[in-house]
């Protein structure tokens, strides 16, 4: 239960910022290429690391790569209204956090899809029944984050 909360979490922040950041570069720059220039940063890194993802979660473990995604995401998010607030915010500065959370945004997912057999065993349920609560949950929180992110 609470992989598929974390993992909740995890995937409507994602879907969340992937909506509101470029939005936001909008609104502060008035212009769409800057905007189209910060999701392409945000993307890429995705498909890099979805490709290199698989020996590094097998190398440093499931739990620990979906952790340690979630939380230097969430400390790399942080950081963008903090510098702007504090009038320290520069578009490549942007553009470098949202790479690197777009780097870390696949493998952390993986590795928490990777752990649900373990977990339907150890619940006692079957794999079919487990896997369709994650698939669920995550659909909600894809559909969810952008709800927000765009408000």
């Amino acid at each position: 239960m609470l992989v598929l909360a974390a993992n909740t979490v995890s995937i409507a922040g994602n879907s969340l910022t992937l909506i509101a950041v470029p939005w936001f570069v909008l609104e502060t720059t008035g212009s769409a290429a800057k905007a189209g220039f910060v999701s392409f940063c945000a993307t890429l890194p995705v498909v890099v690391s979805a490709v290199i993802g698989g020996p590094v979660i097998d190398r440093v473990g499931r739990r620990r790569v979906s952790i340690a995604s979630d939380a230097l995401c969430g400390v790399a998010v942080a950081t963008i209204p903090v510098l702007h607030f504090a009038g320290l915010l520069r578009f490549w500065q942007l553009c470098a956090l949202m790479a690197f959370c777009g780097l870390l945004h696949a493998p952390g997912e993986t590795a928490r899809q990777v752990l649900v057999p373990a977990l339907a065993e150890r619940a006692g349920t079957t794999l079919s029944r487990a896997a369709s609560f994650y698939d669920g949950a995550s659909r909600g929180a894809r559909m969810l984050g952008a709800a927000v992110g765009g408000c």
